[in-house]
């Protein structure tokens, strides 16, 4: 079975990040993901997406509602031309309810994902929620990371409906699992053996609130002046964070990272984990984090599904403000629990990745032969 995923671009981000790491677990044999992107150029993804097998088909252009038509006829080209698709699965809410469609009249079983919960309202997030709103009549399957998400996006009737499921965002835990050996060497290995390291790994998008973070940090030096702040992402506000961080007095101490493959090492390293976002679907970097056993600082923003175990992650409103993130900080430093607890924690919570992937390879036989009856029925 070859399911499409359809995508804005494969590039180091939490939902490709999620959908790489079912990729690399599913059963291969049996399922293989091809791509649909938006993107002409090679993204992060791409390299090693072809190394599993599978295509990346770069033959849509980024939708913006003045080419719908052209849009359209774009989906249902391509989704004429490619009939080795059973299953289209569907990450991208703007443009869903014409790719989605689509891919159903051709008959194939489509699945709208979300990945995200509503973003603080502007006019992009109006035209956004508006466009997505017919979507909840167009998938036979829906998916989300969280309740929360699927809310969201989909509305509680659906959520609360047989075609709804959660799919967690699971990592290969293996990978991150960490004992105070591991993590101490993994100080060494970047040269942090006398730091205290603050770790952030997240796009740079208002929605992640690093100007929080930037002051929140500041004020942390104050209290322990051996830290270091590590911000591993890339995006569209980096130099409004590094301007933020002079303006803070606190730029010699933050390491602006940049996309990379050494995530899981990073992590390891990390003496705690802070993730101030507005709001989050369910974020793999944080199921990441408390696998590494660093003590995990999250907001309200945040599910609280993804917290693995109290021990580990602590929730916090930014209403308190910075100073209150600064107090837990400083107190998830001191009670920090033995790092072997995190792994352990993940993996009992579900979110291990072989887990998952044998549930999605049932979820995509059972969604295939349904679409095939329907339309036998038909």
């Amino acid at each position: 079975m070859r399911v499409l995923q359809v995508i804005g671009a494969m590039d180091r981000g939490g939902a490709e990040t999620m959908i790489m790491n079912l990729y690399r677990a599913i059963d291969r044999e049996r399922i293989q993901f091809d791509f649909l992107v938006h993107e002409q150029r090679l993204c992060d993804y791409d390299e090693e997406i072809a190394d599993l097998g599978g295509s990346v088909f770069r033959e849509l252009p980024r939708f913006v509602v003045s080419n719908a038509c052209s849009y359209r006829r774009a989906c249902r080209d391509f989704f004429d031309r490619h009939p080795e698709h059973e299953i289209v699965h569907g990450h991208i809410g703007s443009s869903a309810l014409i790719y989605l469609p689509e891919a159903r009249r051709a008959g194939k079983a489509v699945i709208a994902h979300s990945h995200a919960r509503n973003f603080p309202l502007s006019p992009t997030e109006v035209a956004f929620r508006a466009l997505s709103l017919p979507v909840r009549f167009q998938a036979d399957g829906f998916l989300a990371c969280s309740l929360e998400a699927g809310i969201d996006r989909f509305g509680r009737a659906v959520v609360g409906g047989k075609r709804f499921s959660v799919l967690r965002n699971a990592i290969d835990v293996a990978a991150f699992q960490c004992d105070e050996p591991a993590h101490r060497q993994a100080k060494r290995d970047f040269g942090w053996a006398d730091r205290v390291v603050v770790g952030h790994v997240g796009r740079f998008d208002p929605v992640k609130n690093h100007r929080f973070l930037i002051d929140a940090f500041a004020r942390f030096k104050r209290r322990v002046p051996e830290a270091l702040l590590v911000l591993v992402g890339r995006g569209a506000i980096e130099d409004e964070v590094r301007a933020h961080a002079v303006d803070s007095g606190c730029a010699d101490d933050v390491v602006f990272w940049g996309v990379t493959d050494e995530v899981a090492r990073l992590q390891k390293a990390f003496d705690l984990f802070v993730f101030p976002s507005l709001s989050e679907g369910l974020p793999v970097s944080v199921i990441e984090a408390q696998a590494a056993g660093a003590p995990t600082l999250l907001s309200t923003g945040v599910p609280e599904l993804s917290v693995m175990d109290a021990r580990i992650a602590t929730r916090l409103d930014l209403t308190q403000g910075p100073q209150v993130w600064v107090d837990a900080m400083v107190g998830a430093l001191e009670r920090s629990p033995e790092r072997a607890l995190g792994a352990r924690a993940v993996r009992a919570a579900g979110f291990d990745i072989e887990r998952t992937a044998a549930w999605l390879e049932r979820y995509y036989r059972s969604l295939a032969d349904a679409s095939t009856k329907r339309t036998e029925g038909e």
